[in-house]
């Protein structure tokens, strides 16, 4: 899907109006659309639905929307937060529903009233202002909106929840937030920025009736990842195959007291229907690692007394690496001096597709120039704080320009980079920048990064290119790690949690029609 900007979003409107669809039409398609997405996910017959309307074209998707919830059987308010409608489609869809049932309250005019419509309903949705905000919210809205953001209430917004900057995602505090934001024809900039996401809930993109060919234009900005993007990279397997036809992936993971991320990232990678994965890790380190999986082949490494990695663990990689169709490098290496000269050597020397995650991105940062002159093709997995090692930026720079920042990256050094977080980013040069919108804070634990660098290095092994493979690794890590909140709690969940709901993502990959 796309994500747009407010001005592309309006160059958008303007062309499609320009193209015969006119803006009564485009504003009966967005309520009818919303009003029927809305009634797909919630029991409204008999129910009391409030509308809160502004006196824009949002307050017109309002309108329409009550319309249609009220032939659905819906009992409907309409609160007019600012007044009477300034547009002049909004007043035609106001003045259809004049003579109807739907009660029509004004907040200026009756404010007790209107309290109390807001406290009987089942469900609000906030038609108050659309992409064109900006700012902080009126006044006279702010006691209205911290009434609802108290209560327990579902709240769907319209386009954008009220408050909010559809650019920056800059938010007013007393801004609406919203459980469902339902968004007309592409998603927008400001809904996938962290400060964005925290209002918006589940965001759900809807067509109007705008022909795609209007918003190819605009292809080259960002993009949010899809299940049938996902879908698209994943081929049915031949009845006559071998596990040679899917990939031999080699890892270099794991270090004394951090076998637990090389067991996860491996784990991960098995699952994801890699035909073979080599494990290189420290010889004294093979009795955990087998009492632990019995499907990789191990790769035991020469150790100095110490248990660093020798001279010869170099030589043993790049040996490995002539056969292996991708490398993961970093979880759990920790950054000692021999595995400092390791990730460096294989960084110089291996020309497979690679994944740099954890401390193989820690060692990377202290050599940046190096990293810039890598021959292999490279997937960056950082988090904000591995990101601000490798660019010099603060932790809170790169979070206020999470997709310039990785954008950057990828333009400066060719890699694919992953800044992983809430809505994390894929960039690569030359291609729009993937936004992720899977995942919860219950993946925020130990051991969910090595899952999503096996995750990403598995496809990466099976033929995927470094992007695709990216993105179907961050965008299926996400929607696992949904499906453990949900059967255990986000509390509760652990990455191993997140390798386990991976089987039930790929049925359903292979049962796609």
């Amino acid at each position: 899907m796309y994500v747009l900007t407010t001005a592309q979003m309006q160059a958008v409107e303007r062309a499609a109006i320009l193209d015969g669809l006119e803006e009564l039409r485009l504003m009966e398609n967005a309520g009818s659309a919303a009003a029927k997405l809305i009634r797909s996910l919630y029991d409204i017959r008999d129910k009391s639905v409030v509308l809160l309307c502004g006196k824009g074209n949002n307050g017109g998707d309002g309108f329409v929307i009550a319309r249609k919830l009220m032939d659905e059987g819906a009992k409907v308010t309409v609160i007019l937060t600012c007044g009477y409608p300034v547009s002049e489609s909004a007043k035609e869809r106001l003045s259809i529903i004049r003579n109807s049932d739907i009660e029509q309250i004004s907040l200026e005019k009756e404010p007790y009233i209107a309290a109390s419509s807001i406290r009987n309903a089942s469900i609000i949705v906030d038609a108050v202002f659309g992409i064109g905000f900006r700012g902080l919210l009126p006044d006279s809205l702010r006691s209205t909106f911290h009434v609802i953001n108290k209560s327990s209430v579902p709240v769907i917004a319209v386009d954008v929840p009220s408050g909010i900057n559809a650019d920056t995602g800059e938010a007013d505090p007393d801004t609406l937030k919203a459980d469902l934001t339902i968004t007309f024809t592409a998603n927008k900039a400001g809904l996938v920025t962290p400060s964005g996401a925290v209002f918006s809930g589940d965001v759900h993109v809807v067509s109007i009736g705008i022909d795609e060919k209007l918003l190819k234009p605009y292809l080259s900005g960002q993009a949010e990842i899809t299940f049938d993007m996902v879908g698209n990279c994943f081929k049915k397997r031949k009845d006559e195959s071998n596990k040679a036809d899917y990939g031999r992936l080699l890892t270099l993971c794991g270090s004394r007291g951090m076998m637990g991320a090389a067991m996860l990232s491996v784990r991960a990678a098995l699952r994801c229907g890699t035909g073979l994965v080599l494990s290189a890790l420290p010889a004294s380190l093979y009795p955990i690692a087998a009492s632990n999986l019995c499907e990789p082949v191990f790769c035991l490494l020469d150790e100095t007394a110490r248990g660093d990695f020798t001279l010869s663990s170099r030589i043993e990689m790049r040996k490995q690496s002539n056969t292996a169709d991708a490398l993961l490098i970093g979880c759990g290496i920790g950054k000692s001096a021999g595995a400092a000269a390791l990730v460096l050597d294989c960084l110089k020397n291996i020309e497979c597709p690679i994944v740099l995650d954890a401390d193989g991105i820690n060692i990377a940062a202290r050599h940046i120039n190096k990293l810039k002159t890598v021959r292999a093709p490279v997937i960056l997995t950082p988090h904000p704080g591995e990101m601000a090692r490798l660019t010099g930026l603060s932790i809170q720079k790169i979070q206020e320009n999470r997709v310039e920042t990785a954008r950057n990256f990828a333009g400066e050094t060719g890699a694919v980079v992953v800044l992983k977080g809430h809505q994390t980013v894929i960039a690569s040069r030359g291609h729009p920048v993937l936004i992720n919108t899977t995942g919860n804070p219950g993946m925020a634990t130990g051991g969910s990064g090595d899952v999503l660098a096996g995750m990403i290095a598995a496809f990466l092994a099976q033929g995927m290119n470094p992007r695709d493979a990216a993105m179907c690794g961050v965008h299926l890590h996400g929607l696992a790690g949904d499906r453990a909140a949900q059967r255990l709690s986000q509390h509760c969940m652990l990455p191993t949690d997140i390798i386990e709901e991976l089987s039930g993502l790929f049925l359903n990959l292979e049962n796609r029609s």
